[in-house]
């Protein structure tokens, strides 16, 4: 029996194993292959088709060869590049980016060129400049800094320009003055001292306002005093000393008068007294010449009952 036309589905047979395309069969055109839209919306992907596995979405590779420079995608805008950042949060570092090695550090230089400092840093602050201290524990110098070679210790100047003192310095207590000691150990002298030139020493005075000692000194004991010898070596003088005039010479008259009238009193400076007795003889036969003690030659007329 004839049945007619048969009407046999064919679209199986557009069905091919390229996953890139997804097929369908038109019934004016037949089979229709339409391309796969992997479009994953993402910009950070390159889209692309496989036929055996379908849609590939492989990340955008980094070909950058710049090390200081951070390769960073966005979904929406894409590729974008940012600096690397080599802070590494210490104050004490350089931080530098090489183009091929990337990050790299050196030490900063704190050196500010001052002997007077001591130079050090903080990973948080950065540089630190502590004052040196110069002080050498010497109470005899002047300590100071120099920026250009550090410490000084002058010697101070403990003069005080008194001559009268001992200027001294002890490390520990600093400048003393002693007074000098002017003892000569003479007692011939007076010790002071003047500020200007030092020691004086003065001749002790030893006058004692008596013309009738000889005064010196001597340097254990001091003053002395010696009667003076008034002895002039003449036997006719009285020798004696006076305290306001010194020695006296005085010849007396009377020194070798005897008293006796009938002598003659003299006096030799050597020999000293001498009483000659003296001659009455008045060649005159007329008269007895004799002498009495108490007044002298008498010349009694013969015949006149003298004798």
């Amino acid at each position: 029996m004839d049945e007619g036309c048969v009407i046999t589905d064919t679209s199986d047979r557009c069905i091919y194993d390229d996953l890139c395309y997804t097929y369908s069969c038109d019934p004016g055109h037949g089979c229709v292959s339409t391309p796969v839209t992997c479009d994953d919306y993402d910009a950070c992907t390159e889209d692309t088709c496989d036929c055996d596995i379908g849609c590939v979405y492989t990340l955008i590779g980094d070909y950058n060869t710049n090390a200081c420079i951070v390769f960073n995608c966005d979904r929406e805008d894409g590729i974008y590049y940012t600096d690397l950042c080599c802070d590494d949060y210490d104050a004490c570092t350089v931080d530098a980016c090489d183009y091929d090695e990337g990050c790299y550090y050196s030490d900063f230089d704190c050196n500010d060129y001052n002997e007077c400092t001591k130079d050090s840093c903080d990973m948080n602050s950065g540089c630190e400049y502590e004052r040196v201290s110069c002080d050498d524990y010497n109470a005899c110098t002047d300590d100071s800094c120099c920026p250009e070679t550090g410490c000084r210790h002058d010697e101070i100047d403990c003069d005080d320009e008194n001559a009268c003192t001992d200027d001294r310095c002890n490390p520990e207590s600093g400048c003393s003055h002693t007074p000098v000691d002017c003892e000569d150990y003479n007692a011939c002298t007076t010790e002071t001292c003047c500020p200007a030139s030092g020691c004086v020493y003065e001749a002790v005075n030893c006058c004692d306002q008596n013309e009738c000692t000889e005064d010196y000194c001597e340097a254990y004991w001091g003053c002395k005093y010696r009667n003076i010898v008034c002895d002039d070596y003449n036997v006719c003088t009285q020798d004696f000393c006076d305290p306001n005039s010194g020695c006296q010479f005085v010849t007396n008259d009377c020194l070798c008068d005897d008293n006796n009238e009938c002598t003659t009193d003299s006096c030799d400076p050597e020999s000293g007294c001498s009483n000659v007795e003296i001659d009455c003889n008045d060649y005159d036969d007329s008269t007895m010449d004799y002498c009495e003690h108490a007044s002298g030659c008498i010349h009694a007329p013969i015949g006149q009952g003298y004798y």
